[in-house]
């Protein structure tokens, strides 16, 4: 099982960092900074990660204001 947010999901093979985030039903916007396992990734780059079926990931939303 693979965890978005503290939600699981079922891994499936050549499953990717975007599609985990997408299965999970999380938004993810340029405003969103996306950790798995402690180390942080681009957005760019979320296609291109395979996962093995046990991470851990998580999406830190950046809020600003005055």
């Amino acid at each position: 099982m693979i965890t978005v947010n503290n939600r699981e999901i079922e891994f499936h093979q050549g499953m990717t960092l975007a599609e985990a985030i997408k299965e999970s039903g999380e938004m993810l916007d340029t405003m969103t900074i996306v950790f798995m396992d402690d180390n942080v990734f681009q957005h760019d780059k979320l296609h291109e990660k395979m996962l093995e079926g046990f991470e851990n990931i998580k999406l830190l939303k950046i809020v600003s204001g005055g």
